[in-house]
């Protein structure tokens, strides 16, 4: 048996990082690195537990953006900073730093789940620009992150973020044009996808934490009611 360790071997670009653990913003950074991993983490679980199409939707656009990066990347062909030049060697879409796929990534979450929360969710105006500083601040901390531990230049991360931002408000559009004409309706009335009762209540009859909450009590009572009148 060959050893693990062997030319052929390329770190996984996402979960591996270097950092400075005696450096406290070294050690968030890494947090801030590791979001998009947490966020991935993040749709799987909301899929599996309420069984949306949302987080399917919103993971292949993640995709697509992810595919974007690397042929950019292998386009462009700009090398990452010194200290990480030789990250990732033998895989071109390792050793590439432009565009940084972590800000993208991120830029793409940020800019679609704005957008979401702008026009569809139905919010009063301070917990909308809560919900766009949040996000806005995930997208800054996880560029920012790239750049201090040294895998991005700052034109690296800049152009992750605008790319994604580009391509999350356009993948926006087209999944809302998709739900209007009833595309995704459709797909959703696959066998195959009935099997698993997936829905798309996110769309047609979205609720939030308030309204589900005031709904639980509502049948909470109801029941009560039924309990005491047999």
């Amino acid at each position: 048996m060959e050893p693990l360790a062997t030319a052929s071997t390329i770190p996984f670009d996402h979960t591996y990082i270097l950092y400075n653990p005696n450096d406290l913003i070294s050690t968030v950074c890494v947090q801030f690195s590791l979001l998009p991993i947490y966020i991935m983490v993040f749709y799987t679980s909301w899929f599996l537990i309420t069984r949306e199409i949302e987080p399917v939707i919103a993971v292949g656009g993640h995709l697509l953006g992810e595919l974007t990066n690397k042929v950019v990347k292998c386009i462009v062909k700009q090398p990452r900073p010194d200290f990480h030049k030789d990250f990732g060697a033998g895989s071109y879409g390792l050793t590439y730093g432009m565009p940084s796929a972590h800000s993208q990534f991120m830029g793409f979450f940020a800019s679609y789940y704005i957008c979401t929360i702008l026009m569809k969710v139905p919010l009063r105006r301070g917990g909308k620009a809560v919900g766009v500083l949040a996000l806005g601040s995930a997208a800054f901390g996880v560029a920012f992150s790239r750049v201090y531990l040294m895998y991005h230049t700052i034109e690296q991360v800049f152009v992750g973020v605008l790319v994604g931002l580009v391509m999350g408000t356009g993948y926006f559009v087209v999944a809302s044009l998709a739900r209007d004409v009833g595309l995704v309706d459709w797909v959703l009335s696959w066998r195959i996808v009935r099997i698993f009762w997936v829905k798309d209540s996110y769309y047609h009859c979205y609720q939030t934490y308030k309204e589900e909450f005031e709904v639980s009590e509502e049948r909470k009572v109801f029941r009560k009611g039924i309990m005491r009148d047999k």
